[in-house]
């Protein structure tokens, strides 16, 4: 004999609704009653009571966590940990050029020589400094010089960006 669909909605509905309490105690035995009472014959249950226990156990679990793979944690504040300027000015730095941030700095002029390309840059300090690539700053590195620009790439704390790193390119004037 089939068991009518409805019949089994309705046993899945009460058991639902049926306090989670009681659900534990009886072990199924107050849906048996309910099917019993409608007329029909013994339904199995076990394994709704089982998924029941199952999700409980999921819910109980350890806590969720992201990976970004690149991307921005959405459940990250884009507000927090984003440093302001003034706040890296405030700062004690180390003396010299690792000290100077690129904001800083004032491109002089640049020379290619056998050893490689070099650039001269005015300091916060009106000190002439030369920089190659790979030097680094307070804030960042030199990352390429050209004949009429260097860039540098500048590290960034903002949780909105993909990378943790801008270019800023200073150009030459004549």
């Amino acid at each position: 004999m089939k068991i009518p669909v409805f019949l089994i909605a309705a046993l899945a509905a009460a058991f639902c609704f049926w306090p989670p309490a009681l659900r534990a105690q009886d072990g199924g035995e107050g849906l048996k009653q309910q099917a019993e009472a409608l007329g029909e014959e013994e339904v199995d249950v076990s394994k709704i009571d089982q998924i029941l226990r199952g999700e409980q156990e999921a819910n109980q679990g350890e806590y969720f966590s992201y990976d970004p793979a690149g991307r921005r944690d959405p459940f990250r504040s884009l507000l927090k940990g984003r440093n302001k300027p003034d706040e890296l000015a405030n700062q004690v730095r180390p003396p010299g050029l690792p000290g100077m941030m690129i904001e800083e700095l004032s491109l002089e002029g640049i020379i290619d020589t056998p050893a490689g390309i070099m650039a001269f840059v005015l300091g916060r300090d009106n000190v002439s400094y030369i920089i190659r690539p790979g030097t680094k700053l307070y804030n960042g590195e030199v990352k390429d010089i050209q004949q009429d620009r260097v860039i540098f790439r500048q590290q960034v704390n903002d949780p909105k960006q993909t990378r943790p790193y801008e270019e800023v390119v200073r150009v030459l004037s004549e």
